[in-house]
């Protein structure tokens, strides 16, 4: 019997004498009564009714009474092929096909299906499962290799296989992939560049995002593979990125990193806004009024010059140091005067300016470094030991403004200062200078085997009553006592044809803490 689908087909048996226990059954499953099945009987003739007949209803149907069979025979036919493909959940290492059985008026049995795929360009279609699919949708992964792919789907069922239905169109997949050697983090310094490194499990392509923005290659990024192994370059790094979550996301797997970043090398520190100078001078009466001189010429109020007077206190406040702002600064009460001598350094190897300023005995120093947050706490150290306050030593904090403040200056207090904020830090080094009946020259070798001469104006000298050599490690000083003003001169230290050359002055004593300095850097 052939019925189209959604039709209805009524089978009917007639018996010699009835019997009670008949029944139907189709492909060999006893059938009940249900909204579409009718099963009846009148006399000697049974009747099965079966209503909106589908595919599904296709087989052998049979009645059985006691040991007699009657059947209808099963139709030995292949099916039509599946209808109405359909694409969902798109990944880049998985699709998801779904589709309809065949659209016949002839209900045949389905078994299955079989689901296929193709290369692009390649002309045989391989089997995605080795196995028959039982229902209309399949989910196609672990793809050996990263291409555009073709898919076709056929019904199959005891007595054959349909024609093949495509899916349209073509399908980018790549492999599912593991991390095998994830992101780590990175840090660089503002200018530098930044390289992030992923190795993945099998060959497949990727994408990286910065704070989950997406991003390529250009003259920003540098993306590159080679084969399993991916690398993001960032070119120059910025502050801006300093915390930003790198991540690379490949093969259904991701790993991610942190990006750090610090201030620029040979500059001031990004926590730092800038390096601020104050020069400080003490007179004996609070309404006596100062001159402040640079190299000579008199300093007067400007957008990074301000002069401040509290109480006998005396001081220029310099704004954002800069290497012009270098030279020898005096404080001037009619013949008197204190002499300061600043040099301000960007020196590769260190994080930030270098400021050396030269101060007078019982003088005051303030130290000063500005930050980028009024918020932001900074630790002072010398000499790498943490300074605390105490009489003499005391911390201010005024906005942005971070202030070490040294009453009284004593030899004791020259040294190294750093303002220090986390892994960041400003440098600062003090000498301090007054009446003295000595003074040490001092230079430094790199091997301490190394012997050195020194010379006065040309003329080698020998130790004695006040002149000695020193040695220690590889430092190499020369000691001159009971300093007089024959002793000012020009002297060397010299290797070989190495030297490093020193000029002393020998000055009388003034009303005013007098420091005179030579010209050059204060560590030859």
């Amino acid at each position: 019997t052939v019925v189209p689908v959604s039709d209805t087909v009524i089978f009917c048996v007639e018996l010699e004498k009835p019997v009670d226990d008949a029944y139907w059954t189709r492909n060999g499953e006893r059938l009940k009564e249900d909204s579409r099945i009718i099963i009846a009987r009148i006399n000697r003739q049974y009747t099965l009714t079966i209503r909106e007949c589908t595919a599904e209803d296709s087989g052998e149907v049979a009645f059985i009474a006691h040991d007699c069979k009657t059947s209808t025979p099963p139709r030995k036919h292949p099916p039509d092929p599946p209808v109405e493909p359909v694409v969902r959940n798109k990944t880049d290492s998985s699709i998801t096909l779904c589709w309809s059985p065949p659209d016949s008026e002839r209900p045949v049995p389905i078994t299955g299906y079989i689901v296929e795929r193709r290369k692009v360009g390649v002309q045989t279609w391989v089997k995605v499962t080795s196995i028959t699919v039982s229902s209309t949708e399949y989910t196609i992964s672990e793809i050996p290799e990263e291409a555009s792919y073709q898919f076709r789907i056929s019904a199959v069922n005891d007595f054959g296989q349909s024609a093949y239905l495509e899916v349209p169109g073509t399908f980018y997949l790549e492999p599912t992939a593991s991390v095998k050697a994830g992101l780590v983090n990175c840090s660089a310094h503002v200018g530098e560049e930044a390289t992030f490194t992923v190795e993945l499990s099998t060959v497949c392509s990727g994408s990286w995002t910065i704070n989950d923005r997406m991003i390529r290659s250009g003259s920003e990024y540098l993306i590159t593979r080679s084969k399993t192994t991916h690398t993001l370059v960032i070119r120059e790094v910025s502050m801006e990125l300093n915390g930003a979550q790198v991540k690379f996301v490949g093969g259904g797997s991701q790993s991610g990193a942190t990006l750090s970043v610090k201030g620029k090398k040979g500059n001031v520190s990004e926590n730092f806004t800038s390096q601020k100078a104050t020069l400080s001078c003490e007179v004996s009466d609070a309404k006596t009024e100062v001159k402040w001189f640079k190299d000579g010429k008199q300093l007067i109020s400007s957008k990074t010059v301000h002069m401040e007077s509290k109480g006998k206190s005396r001081q220029p406040l310099l704004e954002n140091v800069e290497k012009k702002d270098a030279g020898e600064y005096t404080c001037e009460v009619g013949n008197d005067k204190l002499a300061f001598k600043i040099w301000v350094e960007g020196k590769n190897d260190m994080p930030a300016f270098w400021l050396f300023v030269r101060v007078a005995v019982s003088q005051k120093a303030i130290l000063s470094c500005e930050v980028s947050d009024a918020k932001t706490e900074v630790k002072w150290f010398k000499d790498g030991k943490q300074l605390i306050s105490s009489k003499t030593v005391h911390m201010e904090s005024k906005g942005k403004s971070r202030q070490l403040v040294q009453d009284n200056v004593q030899k004791k207090d020259a040294g190294e200062y750093t303002c220090e904020v986390g892994d960041e830090k400003l440098v600062f080094k003090i000498w301090v200078e007054g009446p003295s009946d000595s003074i040490k020259d001092d230079c430094e070798v790199s091997d301490a085997k190394t012997e050195v001469k020194w010379f006065k104006d040309g003329k080698q000298l020998i130790s004695s009553k006040t002149v000695h050599m020193e040695s220690k490690g590889t430092s190499r000083q020369l000691v001159q006592d009971n300093v007089q003003k024959k002793d000012a001169g020009e002297y060397t230290c010299e290797v070989g044809d190495e030297k490093l050359v020193f000029k002393i002055w020998v000055e009388g004593k003034s009303t005013m803490a007098d420091s005179s300095f030579p010209e050059g850097h204060p560590e030859l």
